[in-house]
């Protein structure tokens, strides 16, 4: 699979969350962090991942 959709502007939300790429828990990130109607690459979508995944949590 490339990193980038048919039309050269990346994937849907939901293109992203139903990839066998990620595992359940992944898929559950995903689908928290990226936005409806927006396009995402793949490493665009592992980078916010990383990012959430390594957010510190606030008391």
């Amino acid at each position: 699979m490339s990193t980038k959709g048919s039309n050269g502007n990346g994937f849907s939300k939901e293109q992203i969350v139903n990839s066998p790429l990620f595992t359940p828990r992944e898929k559950d990130i995903l689908n928290v962090i990226l936005q409806d109607g927006k396009n995402y690459t793949l490493e665009e979508a592992k980078q916010s991942m990383g990012l959430f995944k390594n957010k510190e949590v606030m008391n």
